[in-house]
Parts: C-alpha cells; structure tokens; sequence
C-alpha cells in the first residue's frame, strides 16, 4: 500500500514540477534558444509540450480519467492564459494565438492517446 501512494506521489511531483518548468520557461526571455530552421518548429514544440502536459495530470490524478472535459479544459485554458501573459505581462515575448492552437491540440492529442493505448 504504501508503495503504491509513493508511485502516486511521484506522478503529482513530475506533473507540478513540469507545470511549472513549463509556465517559467514559457514566460522567460529567449536569450540565446534557437529552434532548427524549420517553418513552424515552436508550434511542433508548443504541440508536444501541452501533449505530455495532458499525459502527466492524467498519469497524476487518475480521477481526471473521468473527468477528462475538465482535464482538458484546464490545459487548454493554462496555455491560453501562458499566451495571454506573454502578450500583455511580459515586455520580451509575444503572445501567439496560434501557439495557443498549438497546445490546444497537443492537450487534445494526449488526452486521445492516453486513451486509446495507456488503458490496455
């Protein structure tokens, strides 16, 4: 039993600890990042980032499993609000809608993938 709460613990350590690194990284300035030269490389980046986002929470708070609307709805909204604040909290980013499309449909992919292949 107790095993299994601190496998459970460690699930809700990595899914804050990554929600965090996420919102620091994505409100710091971009000194000296550079994506491969690839047209739209920051939404594949923004897209994979929101979908691990998604596998964590559920990974973390297998409630969420039944209550994935709202699961969703949390990320979607997280990246929305990430996208806001680069626009008008920060005076060195910028704020992208289509970023937030980005991490919309990660969010969305990872709830389908876990899903269709982590329940088996």
């Amino acid at each position: 039993m107790l095993i299994k709460n601190i496998s459970k613990l460690k699930y809700k350590i990595v899914a804050f600890a990554y929600t965090i690194g996420l919102s620091y990284v994505s409100l710091m300035p971009l000194n000296g990042m550079h994506l491969p030269p690839v047209a739209n490389a920051d939404k594949v980046v923004h897209f994979f980032l929101y979908f691990f986002l998604t596998i964590f929470w559920l990974l973390a708070f297998p409630n969420f499993r039944h209550h994935k609307i709202r699961l969703i709805v949390l990320v979607i909204s997280w990246g929305i609000m990430i996208e806001f604040l680069q626009e008008y909290a920060v005076t060195y980013r910028t704020g992208d809608p289509f970023d937030a499309l980005a991490n919309t449909l990660g969010g969305l992919f990872g709830l389908w993938v876990y899903f269709k292949f982590a329940r088996k």
